[in-house]
């Protein structure tokens, strides 16, 4: 699994680095972390993304560490009051840098905000909107990566048709490395070919 994930993180990386390579204008770079102040929910990850962001995680100093802790427990508790803001603000993220502090060890989500699109949706800031819409007419055009086919290819590294992608919440607060399942959460069994549709 960790083979396959660090081939579509490299895939991803690639075009991410090919983009903002040929245009210079292209505004995700180290310090700008306006994606990191905005989410739109707890990131969410597979087994295979937990796995490695838990080794980066790990490799914290401690006081860096606890408070990374001490952030996605706060999100937690938001969580399950049904309090959550409307963007919210990545807890490994360093304010002060402007960084991330588990970059080379974080989510496909954080490495394809700003380079991908998904069927026409933007998955970008409105920084990149108005940075692409006030290019000239004759620059070479914004050659934008393809969210879905990540998102599936992520998809196939569950170790079963049930597990679904977890918010980070709750695989930092199981001590495996599987979350744990919502208390009223039913059973699921993979259907089998005369039952699928």
């Amino acid at each position: 699994m960790r083979k396959r994930l660090l081939a579509i993180y490299d895939d991803i990386d690639r075009r991410a680095r090919l983009t903002s390579d040929e245009h210079a204008w292209w505004p995700c770079r180290r310090g700008c972390d306006t994606c990191c102040h905005r989410l739109a929910e707890v990131p969410r990850l597979v087994r295979a993304e937990w796995e490695l962001l838990r080794e980066g995680l790990d490799a914290l100093p401690p006081d860096v560490r606890a408070d990374v802790d001490r952030r996605i427990a706060a999100l937690a508790t938001l969580e399950q009051r049904g309090a959550l803001p409307r963007h919210v603000v990545c807890p490994m993220l360093d304010e002060a840098e402007g960084a991330c502090r588990v970059y080379a060890h974080r989510p496909g989500a954080c490495r394809t905000y700003g380079f991908y699109v998904e069927r026409g949706i933007g998955l970008h800031c409105s920084m990149i909107t108005e940075a692409v819409g006030a290019r000239p007419a004759d620059e070479a055009p914004v050659v934008w990566g393809n969210a879905e086919s990540v998102d599936y290819a992520l998809a196939r590294l569950r170790d079963d048709a049930c597990e679904e992608a977890s918010p980070l919440t709750v695989w930092a607060a199981s001590s495996s490395s599987s979350p744990p399942a919502a208390p009223d959460e039913p059973s699921c069994e993979p259907s089998s070919p005369s039952s699928a549709m």
